[in-house]
């Protein structure tokens, strides 16, 4: 009988011992992923700087393209490939009209029809006025359909917010997406610099067409316009035992040695 005691008490020390060892490489696992994920984000804000020390580049002829052109290259072990995209070559959504946002849909397989019925819907979103256009819709339509949110009625804060937007699917945003941005506070965008799904939006343009384009454009240097103000969408493939890991910011240069960007966005794909 007094051996009992012993056992019970051995076996309590046994399973505290197991929760002890337990919890400890429970610790160590998320100390783990903690410090991978620390890392990732890390090498990924490198890949930024990097692109803003290639749009500073003093020598023309060796600063980075503006087009999506990747750059390869390594960085403490990690190969990387990253993109700069201006924005002044995207559509923007709180400032474009009607007929090019008519003319992106359709160019991502909407007829005409349905393309115009969305973008009703698209301006609506963004109007400040109470009435909606023929095809539009509103606070009551918003309400009337169950959604349990309503527009807006202001300019889009996040290209993301287009797929609250009635109507909008989500293949449909996957597939205009890369046309889009609400940075560049102009109506127009410039082909010079635009991606090939801005380009299928304009008149007369097709796969053909946008492809020779591209392919026949010299090096894009940036044009005189100062830098101080302008957006670049700046993308970042990283990869790391056979893992691969994406991000895209959003910088607005600014005229400082000290802090030469802003980070308007950043997100993981």
């Amino acid at each position: 009988m007094a051996l009992v005691p012993v056992i019970w008490g051995v076996a309590l020390m046994s399973v505290l011992a197991v929760s002890f060892l337990w919890t400890g490489n429970t610790s160590q696992h998320l100390a783990r992923n903690g410090f991978d994920a620390a890392e990732i984000e890390a090498v990924a804000e490198a890949a930024i700087h990097r692109a803003a020390l290639g749009l500073l580049e003093p020598t023309a002829d060796k600063r980075w393209r503006v087009d999506g052109f990747p750059y390869d290259f390594r960085f403490d072990g990690w190969p990387m490939q990253v993109r700069i995209q201006d924005e002044l070559g995207r559509i923007d959504l709180n400032f474009t009209d009607a007929p090019m946002l008519i003319s992106l849909f359709q160019s991502a397989g909407l007829d005409f029809q349905a393309a115009s019925s969305l973008v009703d819907k698209v301006l609506d979103w963004r109007d400040t006025s109470p009435f909606k256009r023929l095809n539009g819709a509103k606070d009551k339509d918003y309400r009337d359909a169950g959604y349990a949110y309503r527009p807006r009625n202001g300019a889009f804060q996040s290209l993301d917010e287009l797929q609250l937007v009635m109507g909008m699917t989500a293949d449909l945003f996957r597939r205009v997406e890369p046309a889009l941005t609400i940075y560049s506070g102009r109506q127009f965008f410039d082909p010079q610099v635009a991606p090939r799904e801005a380009l299928l939006a304009l008149p007369s343009m097709d796969e053909t067409k946008v492809a020779a384009l591209i392919a026949a454009r010299p090096q894009m240097l940036l044009s005189a316009l100062p830098l101080n103000g302008r957006a670049f969408a700046v993308s970042a493939r990283m990869q790391r035992e056979g893992k691969i890991i994406k991000r895209e910011a959003v910088i607005r240069m600014r005229d400082d040695p000290v802090k030469p960007f802003w980070i308007l966005s950043w997100k993981s794909r």
